[in-house]
């Protein structure tokens, strides 16, 4: 090319150029940030013939990836300016096509704070909006002069540009080589000088995909089916809208894995475009169960009921194994999580593995779900031969309120579990208020039973009373039994009033009325039956004066 010039004169000597030079030959990523440290514009401006000159794939793939990041660095203006001029010269499409969206990267209107630090720029506001005005024309010069040319070097412009360059619409509209090659003959949007503009009241709602050359976008449905998997979401509602307007032929011929793909993708609209697709595809019910659930691990919240209520329609229950159910019903996400309890339904756990998983529901994490969950767990688990009594422990320890109330119901509805000794015995260890007060009233409903309440380890029962009449915030109605049983306990072994009547003396100081009175009635009546604990209980209730 002409304009270039063939002999570079050799770089200051400065260790940086040293090492930038280095990683440059070697075609190292690492290249790009150690030129944006070099701040000597003079010899950048030359080295910008030595770059763009360069004919390896390593020095053009460089060059690219420089034009990826903001450009904010002062002393690079002769470097990508030149760069620009050459690229333009030599018909580079692919190169102009990464100063297309560099250049509308650089344009951002908006009200900026007060304190805030100004934004580093590259070029001065008038410069920047001159820049992207004259690699759009390049384009637009491309469609008149080169059409075969236009759509692929604007595809491939399309496909650089990211969510992050249009996070609202007036970033939208500061995308002027964007905006011209989707929506140039849009009625709701004008021109101007330094930028787009909504005519009168319309709003960006309005839009609708009005391109530049629009002739050569309807000659195939192909450059914008393309861009559907474009990085960004504006570029694909546009090809969507597009294609269901002037194509809807083309839609209907995508194969069904390539919709099972697209379900993957980070992609809402492309997400719910599938779904819409996928239902009237013939072959679902041949889909095997893994694919379904890697569609599900992969696939964004917003999808998931949709490719669950697919998975409902066609998924036969008996071809799911009993783990990938469990797994499912785990989920958080709520359409997952249900149908893994639609999958589950009639299964029941046939191994010790099995029987182990059934457990993990009680940390299912869908919660609306969880109790149904659970209650189904508590069923399966109660029907098995093997069934043990301490299984409804793992339920009444959850961590989870509403796992411990269905452990609760499993506890009253089956006597093996409810009439077990062991299971009692570690009832009584709860740190659960909801278990404790429950716990004190059956030991009230047990104390009408001779000697029940007896044959329970003594020093975790005392726990158990402690523990309610302790809890400050809880228990109110509980208490009053409490005082009673553990009056009733001082009757039967007096032996263990040092241990007791402190416990009585705290629950008295936390209840009113009557029974208050009745509590101070029962210790006056222990007193009387057992006087040689009278100092005891003057010592334990200084306020309760005791007749001679």
């Amino acid at each position: 090319m002409e304009f270039f010039r063939r002999s570079s004169p050799p770089p200051p000597p400065d260790p940086r150029w040293s090492r930038a030079m280095e990683l440059f030959r070697a075609g190292d990523a690492a290249f790009v940030d150690a030129v944006r440290g070099i701040h000597e514009s003079k010899a950048l401006a030359v080295f910008a013939e030595t770059w763009y000159s360069d004919p390896r794939i390593e020095a053009r793939r460089l060059l690219h990836r420089y034009l990826l990041l903001p450009l904010t660095v002062a002393a690079h203006k002769p470097l990508v300016k030149r760069v620009f001029k050459f690229a333009e010269a030599a018909g580079d499409d692919a190169t102009m096509a990464r100063y297309l969206v560099a250049f509308d990267r650089s344009v951002r209107r908006g009200p900026r704070r007060p304190d805030a630090e100004p934004p580093a720029v590259l070029f001065t506001s008038q410069t920047r909006n001159y820049l992207r005005r004259r690699a759009w024309r390049y384009f637009r010069k491309l469609g008149r002069v080169a059409p075969e040319r236009f759509l692929p070097a604007v595809c491939y412009a399309l496909k650089q540009y990211t969510d992050a360059d249009v996070p609202d619409g007036r970033a939208l509209l500061d995308n002027w080589g964007l905006v011209h090659v989707l929506f140039h003959f849009s009625p709701a949007l004008e021109a101007k000088p330094t930028g787009w503009r909504l005519v009168g009241n319309t709003t960006l709602s309005k839009l609708q995909p009005e391109p530049m050359f629009r002739k050569l976008w309807l000659k195939s449905p192909e450059p914008a089916f393309e861009l559907l998997t474009a990085n960004c979401g504006t570029v694909r509602q546009w090809a969507i809208a597009w294609l269901r307007k002037n194509a809807p032929d083309r839609l209907t011929r995508v194969s069904l894995e390539e919709l099972l793909r697209w379900l993957e993708l980070p992609f809402p609209e492309l997400n719910d475009l599938a779904a819409d697709l996928i239902e009237k595809v013939p072959g679902l019910d041949a889909i095997p169960v893994a694919r379904w659930l890697a569609i599900l691990d992969a696939a964004k919240p917003e999808v998931l009921d949709r490719v669950a209520g697919l998975m409902l329609r066609v998924l036969k229950p008996a071809k799911v194994d009993f783990a990938d159910a469990i797994r499912l019903a785990m989920a958080r996400p709520i359409p997952v999580a249900r149908l893994g309890q639609y999958l589950l339904a009639d299964k029941r756990p046939t191994t010790p593995d099995e029987v182990r998983a059934v457990f993990g529901l009680r940390d299912a994490e869908a919660e609306p779900l969880r109790p149904a969950l659970v209650s189904w767990a508590c069923l399966v688990l109660g029907e098995r031969p093997d069934f043990q009594p301490t299984w409804v422990l793992e339920f009444l320890d959850a961590r989870h309120e509403d796992v411990r109330e269905a452990g609760w119901e499993w506890l009253q509805t089956d006597d093996r579990a409810r009439e077990s000794a062991v299971v009692w015995q570690r009832l009584l260890e709860s740190p659960h208020d909801n278990i404790r007060l429950r716990l004190v009233a059956m030991l009230e409903e047990r104390s009408r039973e001779a000697g029940a309440i007896d044959a329970l380890p003594a020093d975790r029962v005392r726990f158990l009373w402690a523990a309610v009449l302790l809890n400050v915030s809880r228990g109110g109605r509980a208490k009053p039994f409490v005082v009673r049983q553990i009056l009733d306990r001082l009757g039967k072994k007096p032996d263990e009033a040092g241990v007791l009547l402190p416990i009585v003396a705290a629950a008295l100081r936390s209840v009113r009325g009557p029974e208050f009175r009745a509590g101070l009635a029962g210790v006056a009546g222990f007193v009387a039956r057992f006087p040689q604990h009278r100092p005891l209980i003057e010592t334990t209730f200084p306020e309760l004066t005791l007749g001679g």
